[in-house]
This record gives C-alpha cells, sequence and structure tokens, in this order.
C-alpha cells in the first residue's frame, strides 16, 4: 500500500534533521527500494524534500470557559485511530513535513478536547471557534478533527461552507480525499467497493457520506444508509452542505424522520463544522435570510442530545463576535482557538508590511479606474483592457513556463482577476480577455520561438519587458523562456466563476490531476473567488476594488497561502490606496491575536474576547457596512483601552491649516515650560477637559474614521465628549509631546522648555498621497502620521526592554513578524494617555523610490505647514465609563468613501 517513493523517502528521513548528506543517503536508496525510478523523479523528490522537511511550526493558543474537563488525555491510549493514521499517512504522501504534522496532532488535540465527550450521553452542547488566517490551512485543521471526531465517537458529522456550490464541491472533494478515502459519488450510488483514494489508501474502514461532488444534501440521498437507522450504523455519517435554507430544511426533515416515536432528540454525538463562520448566518445575502440560516443551524443542533459546535474563520470582525444573537445562540461561547501558521506561509504582514520578505511582490495599479470605475453598476460596458492587466497577463504566462522549466511537481497553474462584484460586469470582462488571451497565444505560438521573428510584434515585445522587469533573475534566460511558452500556456482558458458559472467552466482542479499539463486559469470572479475557493497553483493576482471592510478585504486575499518553490514568481497587482489598508488590517489582526495569547496565559473566557473585538474601534468599519444593508442608522460602542487614533487625512485648505498652526500655538501658550526629551517637547499630566478643548479647536478631516462627528454639522465629536467627561481616574490626565524634525524653523511657534530657554519649532517632514482630484484633504504617505518611537516616548528603560523582550517571543513564534517592535505593544505599559502634536511640513518624494509616481511633490501642496495628531490610550477597564459610542447614518458613512451608492442596491452581484 506504502508505494509512493516520496512517502518512502519520508520514511528513511524519520525524525533525524535533515542535511545534505541525509538527502543524498535518501535519493540514493530510492532506486533500491522503487526499481525503475527515473531521474527526473528522484530530482523532483529532493526538491519537495528540501521545501516541506524543514518547514516548523508553532501551536495554538486558546480561552475556554473552563467548563470542559480535559477527557481525551484519559481516552487516548485506547482508541485505535484508525482515521487520524490515515490522514497523517495521506498528509505525509502530500509533501506535509513532520514538524507541521505533529502541530496538527497538537492542535487537533486541544481543540477536540475543548468539544464534548462523545461517549458520554447525559446531554451536553458545546459552541467553539477556531481562527486561522486566510488560506493558512484551516480546511486540514478541520480535516484533522473530523478524523478523530470518528475514531473517538463522533457518529454524525455535518460540514457546513459557504453559500455557493463551488466551494461546497470543492470542500466534498477534499473531504474525500482526508476522510472518506472514497470517490463519494460512487458511495452515494451504492458502490461500497470503488477505488481507495487519498487516506483511503492507508485504512480499511470507510466512513457513510450523504453529500457529494455533485449532490448538496437532498432527502433522497438517506438511501445510502439503505434504511439502516443512524442509531445503528457503526461508522460515522458526513454530509457537507451548503449554509442555505433548501439543504438545511432537507437535513431537518431527515434527522425528523429518524425520530422513535415520542423522541425529541437523537442520542448520537453531533460535531458540526461552520466553514467561513463569518459569512455562516449573519452577512446579508439577498437570496436568503441571514436570520433564517442561523435559525436553521440551531435547530439542527437541538436535534441532538450531545452536540458540538465549532466554527472556523480567518476574519476576528465576524460578526459572530460583532452582533452575537440574543440567548440560544452561536456566540462561541466555551472556547476560541488561535491558529499558528508554518514558516513557510506568505500571509499579509509578509506582503504588505514594508520589512515583509514578499513585499516585493506588489505591483501598483494606476490606470483601471476609467476601465472599472469606482462606483459602476452592473450593465458597464468593459471595451479594452488597462496596460496593468494585460502585464499581468503576461507576468501569468511566463511564470507558467519558468515553473515548468524548473519541473514543479504542482502542474495546475492560475490566475485570479477580482475588480467587480457584478456578475455581468465579470462575464463581459471574461469576454474581452478571452479575446486578448487568443490574439496573445496565437502571436507566442506564430512567431515567439523564432530568432528573428519575435521582436518585429509589439505584444511579444511586451512580453519579454515583462520578463526582463518581474523574471530576469529567476533562473532562466529570455531565449530558453520564449522557445518553451507556448508549450507551457496553449492549455490556458479564462473562466468566470460566479453563481452564474456554467458547469463547464468550475474551476474542477481535480478533473485535471493525471492531466500533463494540469488545469491553468485566468479565473475572473467576485465574491464567489473570496469566500473559501482555493485557486491550486496561484501566482499572479490582479485585485481592483474599493471595499474597505475589513472582514471582506481579507477573505478576498486568495493570493495568501503557501507558494512553496515559486514564492519569487508570485506577484499581487493591486490599487496603492487598497495596499494600505491590507497593511493597516495586517497591524489590527496581529494585535487582536496577541490578545488571544495574553488572554491565555491569564485563563481569561471567551467572552472577554468577544467583548474585546466587539467594543475595539476597528469593528466600525465593519459593523457600519454589514448593518447598513437593512438599517437606517448604526449605533456602535467601542473602547479606546490600548489604542492609538491618529488623522492622516488633513484639510487641504491653506486657511484651515494656518488656524490649526495658531490653534496649537495658543495651547501650548497656556501649559507650563517644556521638559526636553531629546527633540521632543514634553509636558506632563495635562487636565482632560483642555486637552479636550484644545482638540476641539482643531479643523480635523472627517475621512478619519475615530474622529467622525455625531452629526455632519461637525459640531462635536464622540471621542472628544469621551475625553472630557469620562470618569475613569486613569484618563483624568494627559502627557503632551510636541516632536520636532528636520524642516524649517517655525518664528510662529515657539516653546519655552523648563531650562528658560525658547525654541522654535522645527517640524517633521513627511511625503504625501495623490488622492483624487477635487478632494478637500491631503493623505499622508501610508496613512502614518508619526513614529513608532512615539509610543515609548517616557516609558522606562526596563518597560522597553520587557516589551522587546515579549516581541523576540512573538517572532519566535509567527518568524514573518519583522524585527521592529510595533507602537501598540507600548501602550499597555503607559500610565497616562498620550497626546502627541505633529507639526510637517511637505516634503518631495524619493527619487526614484518605488512608492514615487503615487507621491505629490511639495510645490503641490499649498500649505506649508500642517498639523496632525496622535492620541494613544493605555490600558483601562471596560467599565460603562469606558467606551466611546458613535450613532452613523448612511449619509455620514458615503461622506466618509465607507459606503457607496452601489452598495446599498439590491442588484445582480456575485
Amino acid at each position: 500500500m506504502n508505494s509512493d517513493p516520496f512517502l518512502i523517502a519520508v520514511g528513511i528521513i524519520g525524525t533525524r534533521e535533515l542535511t545534505d548528506e541525509l538527502l543524498n543517503e535518501v535519493i540514493g536508496k530510492l532506486p533500491m527500494i522503487t526499481p525503475g525510478i527515473d531521474a527526473d523523479t528522484l530530482d523532483r523528490i529532493r526538491k519537495q524534500l528540501e521545501s516541506t522537511i524543514g518547514v516548523s511550526m508553532a501551536p495554538g493558543q486558546g480561552l475556554h470557559g473552563g467548563d470542559q474537563e480535559p477527557w481525551l488525555e484519559d481516552l487516548k491510549s485506547g482508541i485505535e485511530w484508525k482515521y487520524w493514521n490515515a490522514y497523517t499517512n495521506q498528509l505525509k504522501a502530500s509533501g506535509f513535513g513532520l514538524e507541521v504534522i505533529r502541530v496538527l496532532d497538537e492542535d487537533t488535540d486541544n481543540i477536540l478536547t475543548e468539544c464534548g465527550n462523545p461517549r458520554l450521553v447525559d446531554g451536553w452542547r458545546v459552541q467553539g471557534l477556531v481562527m486561522g488566517d486566510v488560506q493558512s490551512g484551516k480546511t486540514a485543521n478541520y480535516c484533522g478533527l473530523i478524523n478523530k471526531a470518528a475514531d473517538t465517537g463522533y457518529k454524525f458529522i455535518v460540514l457546513l461552507t459557504g453559500m455557493i456550490e463551488e466551494l461546497r464541491a470543492q470542500s466534498q472533494e477534499r473531504m474525500d480525499e482526508g476522510f472518506v478515502g472514497r470517490n463519494s459519488r460512487d458511495i452515494l450510488d451504492g458502490q461500497r467497493d470503488n477505488r481507495a483514494i487519498g487516506s483511503g489508501r492507508f485504512k480499511q474502514v470507510v466512513p457513510n457520506v450523504l453529500t457529494s461532488i455533485e449532490s448538496d444534501f437532498l432527502t433522497k440521498n438517506k438511501q445510502a444508509l439503505f434504511g439502516i437507522p443512524l442509531e445503528n450504523i457503526s461508522e460515522p455519517v458526513l454530509l457537507v452542505m451548503k449554509k442555505n435554507c433548501s439543504p438545511l430544511r432537507n437535513l431537518i426533515t431527515f434527522l425528523d424522520s429518524q425520530m422513535r416515536n415520542g423522541m425529541h432528540q437523537l442520542d448520537l454525538p453531533l460535531l458540526l463544522i461552520d466553514d467561513e463562520a463569518d459569512n455562516a448566518s449573519v452577512n446579508a445575502r439577498k437570496d436568503d435570510d441571514p436570520a433564517t440560516i442561523n435559525k436553521l443551524i440551531r435547530e439542527v443542533m437541538k436535534r441532538f442530545a450531545n452536540a458540538s459546535y465549532v466554527a472556523y474563520t480567518a476574519t476576528p470582525f465576524a460578526n459572530v463576535f460583532i452582533n452575537p444573537d440574543l440567548g440560544d445562540d452561536l456566540f462561541p461561547t466555551n472556547f476560541v482557538y488561535s491558529l499558528n501558521t508554518p514558516t513557510n506561509y506568505i500571509g499579509a504582514a509578509s506582503i504588505f508590511t514594508d520589512a515583509g520578505p514578499h513585499h516585493y511582490q506588489l505591483v501598483d495599479i494606476n490606470d483601471a479606474d476609467i476601465a472599472f470605475p469606482d462606483k459602476h453598476k452592473k450593465d458597464l460596458q468593459i471595451k479594452d483592457l488597462p496596460a496593468s492587466l494585460k502585464q499581468a497577463t503576461a507576468a501569468f504566462l511566463i511564470s507558467s513556463a519558468i515553473r515548468d522549466l524548473r519541473k514543479e511537481p504542482l502542474r495546475h497553474r492560475s490566475m485570479l482577476v477580482n475588480v467587480t462584484r457584478f456578475t455581468d460586469v465579470q462575464i463581459r470582462l471574461s469576454t474581452v480577455l478571452k479575446q486578448h488571451l487568443y490574439e496573445l497565444v496565437e502571436e507566442i505560438k506564430q512567431y515567439l520561438a523564432d530568432d528573428d521573428l519575435w521582436d518585429r510584434h509589439d505584444q511579444l515585445v511586451k512580453l519579454h519587458d515583462v520578463w526582463s522587469e518581474h523574471y530576469s533573475e529567476a533562473g532562466f534566460s529570455w531565449d530558453v523562456v520564449r522557445k518553451t511558452l507556448y508549450e507551457s500556456v496553449a492549455s490556458v482558458k479564462v473562466v468566470t466563476i460566479n453563481q452564474k458559472t456554467d458547469a463547464l467552466d468550475r474551476l474542477n482542479y481535480g478533473a485535471y490531476r493525471n492531466t500533463g499539463k494540469g488545469r491553468r486559469v485566468i479565473a475572473v470572479g467576485g465574491l464567489t473567488l473570496s469566500r473559501g475557493l482555493t485557486l491550486e497553483g496561484l501566482c499572479i493576482s490582479y485585485f481592483f476594488r474599493n471595499s474597505k471592510a475589513y472582514d471582506t478585504l481579507l477573505q478576498m486575499g486568495r493570493w495568501f497561502g503557501y507558494r512553496t518553490g515559486y514564492d519569487d514568481l508570485c506577484r499581487v497587482w493591486m490599487d496603492p490606496d487598497i495596499q494600505d489598508w491590507f497593511t493597516h488590517i495586517a497591524s489590527v489582526v496581529d494585535e487582536l491575536r496577541m490578545d488571544i495569547r495574553r488572554m491565555h496565559a491569564n485563563r481569561q473566557p471567551p467572552s472577554k474576547f468577544g467583548m474585546r473585538v466587539r467594543a475595539h474601534p476597528d469593528t466600525l468599519i465593519v459593523t457600519a457596512l454589514n448593518k447598513m444593508r437593512n438599517a437606517q442608522e448604526v449605533e456602535h460602542a467601542v473602547s479606546f483601552s490600548e489604542y492609538s487614533a491618529e488623522t492622516p487625512f488633513l484639510p487641504r485648505d491653506i486657511t484651515l491649516n494656518q488656524k490649526n498652526l495658531e490653534t496649537v500655538s495658543h495651547f501650548i501658550g497656556t501649559l507650563a515650560p517644556a521638559e526636553m526629551l531629546g527633540n521632543r517637547c514634553f509636558w506632563r499630566e495635562v487636565p482632560a477637559r483642555d486637552v479636550a478643548r484644545f482638540l476641539r479647536a482643531l479643523e480635523i478631516s472627517n475621512m478619519n474614521m475615530e474622529f467622525i462627528p455625531a452629526d455632519m454639522s461637525g459640531s462635536d465629536r464622540p471621542l472628544f465628549s469621551f475625553i472630557a467627561d469620562n470618569a475613569l481616574d486613569l484618563l483624568q490626565k494627559w502627557d503632551i509631546c510636541l516632536p520636532q524634525g528636520d524642516g524649517t524653523e517655525l518664528p510662529e511657534l515657539i516653546v519655552t522648555a523648563a531650562d528658560g530657554m525658547s525654541r522654535q519649532v522645527k517640524p517633521r517632514q513627511r511625503q504625501f498621497e495623490k488622492v483624487p482630484k477635487g478632494s478637500d484633504y491631503l493623505k499622508l504617505n501610508k496613512q502614518r502620521v508619526g513614529e513608532i518611537s512615539d509610543d515609548k516616548v517616557d516609558l522606562d528603560k526596563m518597560v522597553i526592554n520587557a516589551v522587546a523582550t515579549e516581541w523576540g517571543e512573538e517572532r519566535r513564534q509567527v518568524p514573518e513578524k519583522g524585527a521592529t517592535v510595533p507602537g501598540y505593544m507600548y501602550r499597555r505599559y503607559r500610565k497616562r494617555p498620550l497626546l502627541t502634536i505633529n507639526v510637517i511640513e511637505p516634503t518631495n518624494p524619493k527619487t526614484g523610490g518605488k512608492r514615487e509616481h503615487r507621491m505629490m511633490k511639495a510645490t503641490e501642496i499649498e500649505p506649508v505647514t500642517l498639523v496632525a495628531i496622535s492620541l494613544t490610550f493605555p490600558r483601562f477597564e471596560n467599565s460603562q465609563q469606558a467606551f466611546v459610542s458613535y450613532k452613523l447614518n448612511k449619509v455620514a458613512l458615503r461622506t466618509m468613501g465607507l459606503i457607496t451608492d452601489s452598495e446599498d442596491e439590491e442588484d445582480d452581484e456575485d
């Protein structure tokens, strides 16, 4: 049974550290164990071993309510792990490293321990949530959990996927490979002796399956049980279902039919896994009432006396946190578990932070707003492709050829195009893209391999330009690439992935598993591509969307994941503004994951984390966007405990900026002489009401989310009212800091220092990004006002060293994080809140810098001096007085650019 040469190689290595000597030993032994193995296969195995064995990973951390005993440890030695052992053997055969499998074993043990003990029959209900990163291996985790649940005695297992059939079918295919071990289609047809696949190669048992790749749950599917009542089955039952009303009602009808007279609940233990949980019962969709989905999920659980509900999500801002239902809801009452990622995972921080190892993958889109206007409707016509999309397509073709030349084991090749939410526009775009691809591939076929002809054709010269810019260091010369390009790209197809997708156009990678070239696609889509679908071999992404909802953006990030062996070839074309949003999101999510680790260490329950997320200022955007479809206004309370709020958007008007400068001058003139901390002017223990009075006197752009006014008249801002009126002792006195930079001294802004000397303030120099024509605001580069060093001003050196040590431990668990300690790490150590007044002088962009084309020249900015502020809050308790209350209507949100007219429409969207 164990005849896979890669798996044999893994077995020879065992637990030994992989060295060049050991690698040569393994490659030397394989021909003796598997006669006839060819040199190409040995080379492929060598590369797989080099890229997977050395991957490391740390187990996750969790919060729990303390109401579950560690039952699994007592039972573990007596369980025959038939399903789990087969699954781990399949993972080894698929190239998973032993370290990753070990951590998967530990994580699934920890999660299963928090679920109910299936051998107890006294009635229990458990609700939990598992958080993982986008495309990070959540499927592998819950597949492992399902296998262990089957071994320990769970008899009825339901996997709820997203709301689209494409995702459900893909999830079923993975369950067939990782749990069932057979083709579910054949089992549903009654063919019990069909060929083993995946984990089925390593076990004799086969679970019962009531869904297949082609079929969601229909009541007729119960025929697969051959009339045997559920209570008499020996092996567990699996269903992979969409979160739509019809299949859920079918399931409830089926379960009710299994009840004997007088029964109200089945005695079988249920494991219900809700994948993409934030899209389960809460995010509004036109075709299904989310409240109905929520209710039906709970109705399924009520049919079982013993039930565990485990939600999986990549977005900590999921609505199960933001707006849990009252009473009998799906909130993760019992546990929250945060998964870590292996060292070969490429996530948001790796791509979107300046120090990220894959930051080079980003390519700016500067020409797509004409083809795909911000506020377009479903009748938008696509006449031509932006040059940037043509370049991205060329990069996809070239990268495919290089991957073939590298003899990469994975044959599938994918490109993502996500520019519109409307299915009609997606279809039109696909048509134009198909024509462009056809013409380009025809030229490649006819002329590219010819030494004398290729450079006479404009499209082929542009291909060469893309190779020169992106792939000249990828290991193969242009002549080698161009002479093999057609063979690699002849099979590339453009497919449209949405709810109108024809069956022939679906991704269906499984059907191409054994073909020479695999499935090679340019996938055009919207929401359907953003909800759990995996694009196998994804290398090039073209993303031009204007959403600002964090959960939506993260889910759209299909480019996150594992790109072993070709990560240097990957590129992400994206609008610069959205890049900045992703950078911010990476920081926000990191901060929340650290909250879990801290709460884990302090043994706090999930309710504390739910409160923390609901009260986080950044949830305001998500809450507003998610509720606005069916509500005229949103009321939301947030906490600024351990939070920093800045004003990166500044008024463009000269008069307003001059007024702000005068306001700063007057304010510091009322303060005592300043203490000098390096080049920073510093004042201690300024009354909160004086700080609030100063802030209210400033002209602040409504583009700054945390500073939005109570109404559009701008008469007051909830944050300033909170500063002035809260009753928390910790917030009654503020520290004030005015840092200086390298700008021109300002005679109108003079600070008297404690040594009696007067100093003219020198402003900080900052670059400004371009903004839409006619905008009444300016935007600081990367939406950053201050510097990380601002957050640690006046902190004791011992505290700063302790924070550095804590960050070092954080980096040990997540190696992709940079060496620079983020500002939020220091905030909880502050004794008082801090106001930083940033006086700013515009400066020119760096010549030749990557972002130069995004920047305004200093001469384009009329105010020569501007004022931005940063507010940093220490940790304070979430009491009734600790919340800032926001009340917003659609007019306010639209003015701030957080919703558009099109987002209110019930149009034909994907």
